[in-house]
């Protein structure tokens, strides 16, 4: 069985069965270099294609990379190793088969060991895969700019936790060297001059020692215009004083954790919202990232490289009724927006809308934020207010991408914005959360009926529905309010049933006293816990709502109905629209999604007899009273038989 090793920490290699294989084609290069640094994730096709072209792709970049993607196989016979996927491709490797992943499950041992030693040996063990900068001489200036520079701050963090443990064995004389050639290549890692001053003076060389001090603050007033930091100060004061020197503090720490990348799989048959996408990742790439991280004198928890100061936070909110599809379309954005975050992803579910547990306290989403960006929870300060501004600090000045998904309101959501930094946040929401500073606002509406379709058929197998006629297709997904979550349920159902036919699908869906309303059933209980988030007298109003038979819902049926003030009337219609539990296609005019229409006239079943029929005269005596004053009612007449 043949079997590829690859190396990315240093030059790109190939190895095939103990013999290296040259991939010596530029564009190929930079493709397995990108599907590596990504090992066992779908890359998506959209990231690839940038980093083979930047922003000069082809006409049809997909087509293209599928073309690379066959070549590149070809090559290495990866059929196995190289998986396509609906919405990029997969690199399957073993531990053994890369020497990134070899890399990280030495750290991970190396940080579960219980003695210096084992960890000091793992370590070793560990930056000994190093053979030189990653992906040397692979040429995609995204690719080096983006992906390697978390990966080279994480090779120093490690090297400096290693030289604190050998310091520990006394080996200061052979650390040296190699801490003079450590300092010359990151001229601005304070820690590492520290280092190199301890192991001068344990080694009997304080003059050097003193005068390395001198070097480190010439450098750092020069090129930055600030003093060492207080563990360099203190060292020097020490060996003014000639006391015993310790080890710096803060070297004691191990390694920091790898940049959290919490964000969920994708949706497999994404389709549609070409532009909002794009509205979500415009500007992608505008906020310069430096590098080298260590250049910029910021020591990130996080091992993100740093931004420039005057970066900006973007905070985009996307809303709409349950199962329209917000965080499908918010993963989507989030895994395009990734590779622009080297600081990390984080994704928290909120839960306004959840089945068993409350809307997540905005002090318990912080702890887990803070805790996800490496901070040991001994650490978490008590207060809110304490935890919010210690994760403003840590996300200063660092691209991170943080996802808020399924928001309550706005006072749950601001204490988990970032203060600056270039950093992104993408907020999901069934409700408008219209008190937010937001760079993008968009509010979701049901697929178009195309995307629909294209939506059922990729869920359903193209099998099941293939030769199916157009028209048919456009009534189920109709039948199921053209919502996302509704088409994939429906979808679903059918490819689990190989026996059942379209027509026979369709006929289920039309006939309420059939058992299979599986997509409806879905938004139901979405919409039901929408309803009970509600306080009381929107839930009143929706129910009454659901008693009118007509389609439109102007403010002065809607107030014959609720029996109240026109003015209050708007402003409870205008809360159920923030709620998206109502539409306005025009100024003054509501009505309700038809899967929603549904929903609240079994809401109004719960509406006492005596209320349904005082409410149903109210509005007949509205519209009776509009065609005796000869105005054209502002609501269709009729009502239900009680």
């Amino acid at each position: 069985m043949t079997t590829v090793r690859f190396s990315v920490l240093g030059p790109l290699t190939a190895v095939q069965d103990g013999t290296p294989v040259p991939v010596t084609v530029g564009k190929l290069r930079v493709l397995l270099a990108t599907l590596l640094l990504r090992p066992n994730e779908v890359v998506p096709a959209d990231l690839l294609a940038e980093r083979l072209w930047g922003r000069r792709a082809p006409v049809n970049p997909r087509k293209v990379l599928r073309t690379y993607v066959v070549r590149l196989r070809q090559t290495l016979d990866l059929r196995d190793l190289i998986v396509t996927m609906p919405d990029g491709y997969l690199a399957r490797l073993r531990t053994d088969q890369l020497d990134l992943l070899r890399f990280r499950a030495l750290l991970h041992e190396a940080g579960q060991a219980g003695d210096p030693l084992t960890e000091r040996r793992l370590l070793h063990e560990a930056l000994a895969l190093w053979r030189g900068p990653v992906c040397a001489g692979v040429a995609s200036e995204t690719l080096q700019q983006i992906d390697v520079p978390p990966l080279a701050e994480l090779h120093v963090h490690t090297l400096e936790r290693r030289i604190e443990l050998d310091a520990g064995l006394g080996e200061h004389a052979s650390l040296v060297a190699e801490l003079r050639a450590l300092t010359a290549e990151h001229p601005f890692r304070e820690r590492l001059w520290a280092q190199l001053m301890t192991a001068l003076y344990r080694t009997g060389r304080q003059a050097e020692a003193l005068e390395t001090y001198r070097t480190v603050f010439r450098l750092l007033q020069d090129e930055l215009g600030i003093a060492p930091n207080a563990e360099l100060r203190r060292l020097h004061q020490a060996m003014l004083a000639q006391s015993p020197v310790d080890a710096p503090d803060d070297l004691s720490d191990p390694p920091p954790p790898v940049p959290p990348r919490q964000l969920p799989a994708g949706v497999p048959a994404f389709v549609g919202r070409a532009d909002e996408l794009t509205a979500l990742t415009a500007g992608t790439g505008a906020a310069t990232v430096t590098g080298d991280a260590a250049a910029t004198g910021v020591a990130a928890i996080t091992g993100a490289a740093a931004v420039t100061g005057d970066a900006a936070v973007t905070v985009s909110v996307i809303d709409g009724m349950p199962g329209v599809g917000k965080t499908a379309l918010a993963v989507r954005a989030a895994h395009l927006l990734a590779p622009h975050h080297p600081g990390g992803q984080l994704f928290l579910n909120l839960r306004a809308h959840s089945q068993d547990d409350p809307p997540l306290d905005p002090a318990d989403a912080l702890d887990r934020l803070l805790r996800a960006l490496g901070l040991p929870g001994e650490h978490v300060p008590e207060r809110l207010d304490d935890r919010a501004g210690l994760y403003r600090s840590l996300l200063a000045r660092r691209r991170v991408l943080v996802v808020l998904d399924d928001a309550a309101s706005e006072a749950q959501v601001r204490p988990l914005l970032p203060g600056g930094g270039g950093c992104h946040v993408l907020i999901t929401s069934r409700r408008r959360l219209s008190g937010l500073d937001v760079t993008h606002a968009l509010s979701l509406d049901p697929l178009p009926a195309a995307d629909a379709i294209t939506l059922f058929a990729r869920t359903a197998g193209a099998g099941r529905v293939a030769g199916s006629p157009r028209h048919l297709l456009a009534a189920v997904v109709e039948h199921c309010g053209r919502l996302p979550l509704a088409i994939r349920v429906t979808a679903a159902r059918l490819r689990s049933h190989p026996t059942w036919r379209l027509t026979h699908l369709l006929d289920r869906l039309s006939d309420p006293r059939q058992p299979l309303r599986a997509g409806q059933r879905s938004v139901t209980a979405a919409l039901d816990l929408s309803y009970r988030n509600l306080d009381e007298p929107q839930r009143q109003a929706y129910r009454l709502l659901g008693l009118n038979p007509a389609a439109d819902h102007a403010v002065g049926a809607a107030a014959a109905l609720m029996d109240t003030h026109p003015v209050r009337t708007e402003r409870l219609l205008e809360q159920l629209l923030d709620a998206h539990l109502i539409e306005e296609p025009a100024p003054g005019h509501y009505r309700f999604h038809h899967l929603v229409r549904a929903h609240a006239t079994q809401a109004a079943a719960t509406v006492n007899a005596s209320e349904r029929r005082a409410a149903l005269a109210r509005l007949l005596a509205h519209h009776a009273r509009l065609a005796s004053e000869g105005t054209q009612a502002d609501g269709a007449i009729g009502c239900r038989r009680t």
